[in-house]
């Protein structure tokens, strides 16, 4: 009896020409295999899964390329199939880029070996788990852009909420990814569902290039701590912008990778908050207080700094205390006629006016000023409480007469008609809270306000650096080549360099200053005439006082810029520096 041998399925399914079997319910409709099982399909049976995380180019393309030209295919790809899709095989657990070359090769090489491809088929897993497989394979390489990863966690979470038809936690969802070998903290979904929220929408080129996830944290923490404190500010002072309006303007210009750096970033966005946000307290040097991540670091450890102590009441003048008790009413002049030498006068306590004889030759110290209060003994402020109640002594004449009382009487304010201002030559109406001499420079990208003077905050590398560019663009600025002048951040720079071409001998007098050596001679005559004008009718200096303090300023900053490199390079602080 002729026996017929029963087929091997997967030699069946591996023949070429052959479609893969199917099974067929009592209704006649097909039914798709249910466990894994090898198949060889053709590339117009086969499509890229519509939910692949990745939507550029892959950075290896043309090497996987020329591998496959050469080797073929090293893994098999694994394929599903919709059953309420198309009558096509998808990628379930990557491979479209390999599909995509597949297709390139069949169209310009024309070989049979790249139209049929072995594969897996594997049953339906659902939209969710295909995401999460591509995810998961992409993760095992490393090449998924850092937007596209969080553009596909996105999806996958949309996914899943419209399967249970409710929102789903952070925390929920990365258990989920947890157990379906997707490992991933909740907080870096929320990083993620912050990038796609806040940049996403106002930076899409720039991200979309490849910005990692090392430099979109900053720029979270950026946007947080300028917000944060636009909050704080924003009731005290009308604004017609939101702070979304002021951001977005500001990303505007960086959507870009040939244009993005970070620090031109935060300058370009500190400019925007401040002509948005006119606040008195907020400046340039308070904004970048406020968005330095060390300061931000330095808070989370310490908490918020003391808000600064409020501004004193003018002091008003008390009058006159006079302490309980008998009170002389008169104390006699002395023989040559002056009043004796002590801390009150006869007139002062009497009333009464002396008419001393002339003087003899004993010299009279009666004029000496009585000193203010804070010169030479405590002031108020220290514990003084004279006051309320004054100091007062009996001292003896030293001439013999009768003993004379000597101390303050009243207000340490009430000098006898003599106070600190009128010693000075001042009115004593004058507020003694003098204005900075160079307030007037407190203005443009580096206000200055004090020459000398360098903020503890800001006395390291960095924000010299940064001080240093500012101060050499305005200057630059104000000759008239503002294009003169870039950024240059290495460790050992002055903060700026020339930009190269420039020939403007002010330009290269500030390069020199940075320490740049140019061959490019230019005339110090006419340079100097820039700073003093000449002594011509109807000459005048190029450079406005503003920009002339600020340039002594550029002096000082690149003096202790250079002192903390030295220090750097020496590996600590120099004792005879100190």
């Amino acid at each position: 009896m002729n026996m017929k041998k029963a087929p091997d399925l997967s030699e069946a399914l591996l023949m070429r020409g052959k479609k893969p079997m199917q099974s067929a319910d009592p209704s006649g409709l097909a039914v798709l295999p249910l466990s894994e099982i090898a198949m060889v399909l053709t590339l117009d049976q086969l499509r890229p899964n519509p939910d692949n995380p990745r939507t550029s180019r892959n950075s290896r393309y043309e090497d996987i390329k020329a591998s496959i030209r050469t080797r073929g295919l090293d893994s098999i790809p694994k394929v599903t199939r919709d059953p309420d899709g198309d009558d096509v095989y998808i990628f379930s657990d990557g491979g479209n880029t390999r599909y995509q070359i597949l297709c390139e090769l069949w169209q310009e090489t024309g070989e049979n070996r790249f139209y049929r491809v072995h594969t897996i088929f594997k049953p339906w897993p659902g939209r969710l788990q295909c995401v999460i497989g591509h995810l998961a394979e992409n993760e095992v390489r490393g090449d998924l852009a850092y937007i596209e990863k969080a553009l596909g966690i996105h999806k996958a979470r949309g996914i899943w909420e419209e399967q249970l038809n409710r929102s789903v936690s952070l925390r929920e969802f990365s258990e989920l990814l947890n157990n379906k070998g997707y490992p991933i903290h909740a907080s870096s979904i929320s990083r993620m569902e912050d990038t796609l929220k806040f940049l996403y929408p106002y930076l899409p080129d720039l991200l979309q290039s490849g910005l990692s996830r090392a430099q979109v944290m900053p720029l979270l923490a950026l946007r947080s701590a300028a917000e944060k404190t636009w909050s704080q500010h924003y009731i005290a002072v009308e604004s017609s912008m939101t702070f979304d309006e002021v951001f977005k303007a500001a990303c505007l210009t960086f959507n870009s990778p040939d244009v993005y750096s970070l620090e031109m970033f935060r300058d370009e966005l500190i400019g925007a908050l401040l002509n948005a946000l006119p606040h008195p307290s907020l400046n340039y040097d308070r904004w970048l207080i406020e968005l330095d991540p060390k300061e931000q670091q330095r808070r989370e450890l310490y908490g918020e700094p003391l808000p600064p102590p409020p501004m004193p009441a003018p002091a008003t003048e008390a009058p006159p205390v006079v302490p309980p008790g008998p009170v002389p009413t008169h104390i006699p002049p002395h023989r040559d006629g002056t009043v004796p030498v002590t801390g009150l006068r006869a007139g002062a306590l009497t009333g009464q006016s002396m008419k001393p004889e002339p003087a003899c030759d004993t010299p009279s110290t009666s004029h000496v000023p009585s000193m203010p209060s804070g010169i030479g003994r405590p002031s108020l402020s220290d514990g003084d409480d004279s006051r309320i109640y004054p100091r007062t002594e009996s001292q003896p004449d030293l001439y013999g007469g009768p003993a004379v009382l000597s101390g303050e009487i009243g207000s340490t304010e009430n000098l006898s008609g003599m106070n600190l201002f009128s010693a000075l030559g001042e009115s004593a109406d004058e507020d003694p809270v003098r204005v900075s001499s160079v307030a007037f420079a407190a203005t443009g990208l580096e206000p200055v306000n004090d020459i000398w003077h360098i903020p503890a905050l800001q006395d390291d590398i960095e924000h010299l650096q940064d001080m240093a560019y500012r101060l050499a663009f305005e200057l630059a600025e104000a000759m008239g080549d503002k294009n003169g002048i870039c950024e240059d951040k290495h460790p050992g720079a002055a903060g700026y360099a020339a930009s190269s071409g420039s020939i403007d001998a002010f330009v290269l007098f500030l390069n020199g200053m940075a320490g740049h050596v140019s061959n490019t001679p230019f005339n110090m005559f006419a340079f100097c005439l820039n700073f003093f004008g000449s002594a011509a009718k109807n000459d005048t200096p190029v450079l406005a006082d503003v920009h002339v303090v600020k340039m002594m300023r550029l002096f000082r900053v690149l003096r202790r810029l250079r002192e903390l490199q030295r220090e750097g390079a020496k590996g600590g602080p120099n004792d005879e520096d100190i």
